[in-house]
């Protein structure tokens, strides 16, 4: 199965490796095109039963979606309340064990970092309410998500926003600690355009297809060029639906995975998306432009440009790919500087001066054998031309395969994953004491969604 599946995805590829890794900065969860609003015109009598059967199917969906903690709610009082208001509270525990050939940590890969060690990754717990995209008249909604002690919380805190938890550790980074990903006021308007949805706080990047949420991944680790580009922004973002093909993205944020303060920089985060009339084929050209230059005086990088150009495909019901491809780039770096952001897997800090990049080609093949069973293989090629974001100079080669496993109304997940990890030039994995140019690691996670 390895050997079809990566072929596959090699040779849907068929480009040139990219580069870049780091510190993990926040990231990214790609902002939903509003829907065209439905028709009001009254149904003819022999589409009224065909209507209700729909109706009844959306609600068992709706129902389905209802995990432990709104269904520990219904019938009270307080329960009443969220239904009646159309807001929802969920929430998720993510934890996993990875067997790697590494000693004590695992990077540059990433979020399971620890190596041959039992992490609680994530737990989360999520307050929102749901813009109604179908609604004729302009609705509102929220969404608050905090992220209880976990071990992502190092890749996720934004510059300025609790990130003292990661020198509290004498200087390095607890195991432990807390984060608030999301917290954003929305709303859609849908006589703009076919509908305009908007949100200002800070909320997932619409750069990159893979996501701090884990429900939202098809495998336990990140991809390389995911780890070291946005996470997360804190501005204003819009989704202006042009038609029903095409839908805009438009914002103005701090920078990448940064909060307001001296660190930050006016940033433009853009995109335009275009979806096949069936919803099986969309491709998407996203942005993030300002002044990509390093912050002498924070010794920060949180201002780069990022360009992306992501596929994804469904080729039958059975089988879907993904192609996802950024390119990065900073001017004037400087360690030299206050603080040095670079550092290797050790947490050593390390020195360059001038202008750098990096960039990644990832691509997937999922094959959906159950609704409850998938499996999927990654393949990736991303380079760190000048070491800035994980700490060593290279092309590393990461081929990933995994499987998902859903039960109990979707609200258990068992992953399992097999991992191997190479940079051509550096040593950058740590196997035993032994300094190595590859890695080789198993991880498991379970997913219980609350």
């Amino acid at each position: 199965m390895w050997t079809s599946l990566f072929v596959s995805g090699l040779l849907a590829t068929a480009q040139t490796p990219l580069e870049k890794l780091a510190i993990p900065v926040a990231p990214v969860s790609v902002v939903q095109a509003p829907a065209a609003p439905k028709s009001a015109a009254p149904m003819a009598p022999s589409q009224q039963p065909m209507a209700e059967e729909k109706k009844e199917e959306e609600k068992k969906e709706e129902e389905a979606q209802k995990f432990f903690l709104m269904k520990l709610l219904e019938g009270r009082t307080g329960g009443e309340f969220l239904d009646k208001s159309g807001i929802t509270i969920k929430g998720y525990a993510d934890m996993n064990y990875t067997a790697s050939t590494a000693s004590g940590s695992n990077l540059p890969m990433a979020m399971n970092y620890k190596a041959n060690q039992f992490l609680l990754e994530q737990n989360s717990i999520i307050i929102e309410k749901a813009v109604d995209m179908k609604s004729n008249e302009r609705t509102w909604g929220f969404t608050l998500m905090g992220l209880l002690p976990g071990s992502d919380y190092r890749f996720t805190v934004q510059n300025n926003l609790m990130d003292s938890q990661l020198t509290d550790n004498n200087g390095q980074p607890n195991t432990y600690g807390v984060d608030a990903p999301q917290f954003f006021v929305e709303t859609y308007n849908p006589n703009l355009f076919k509908g305009v949805d908007t949100k200002v706080g800070r909320f997932y990047t619409i750069l990159f297809n893979e996501s701090i949420d884990p429900t939202q991944n098809k495998l336990v680790s990140r991809a390389l060029t995911f780890m070291n580009n946005p996470f997360t922004h804190t501005g204003v973002l819009t989704a202006s639906k042009l038609d029903d093909r095409w839908t805009m993205y438009n914002g103005l944020t701090c920078g990448a995975d940064v909060f307001f303060g001296p660190s930050g920089k006016a940033s433009y985060l853009g995109g335009l998306k275009w979806e096949s009339e069936d919803a099986g084929t969309n491709f998407s050209l996203n942005t993030q432009l300002t002044d990509p230059s390093f912050n002498q005086t924070q010794g920060t990088a949180s201002t780069y440009d990022v360009f992306e150009i992501q596929f994804n495909h469904k080729i039958n019901d059975k089988w879907s790919y993904t192609s996802d491809n950024m390119y990065s780039f900073i001017n004037n770096w400087d360690t030299n500087a206050t603080g040095s952001p670079i550092v290797d897997r050790d947490g050593i800090p390390k020195a360059y001066q001038g202008w750098a990049n990096w960039y990644g080609f990832v691509n997937y093949l999922t094959y959906n054998v159950t609704d409850k069973l998938s499996t999927t293989s990654r393949v990736e090629f991303f380079k760190d031309t000048e070491g800035v974001k994980t700490g060593y100079q290279g092309l590393y080669t990461t081929l990933t395969q995994g499987i998902t496993y859903k039960m109990y109304d979707e609200q258990l997940w068992v992953r399992p994953e097999f991992r191997y990890d190479n940079n051509s030039t550096s040593k950058a994995y740590n196997n035993n004491g032994d300094p190595s140019n590859g890695l080789f690691t198993f991880a498991i996670d379970v997913i219980l969604r609350y």
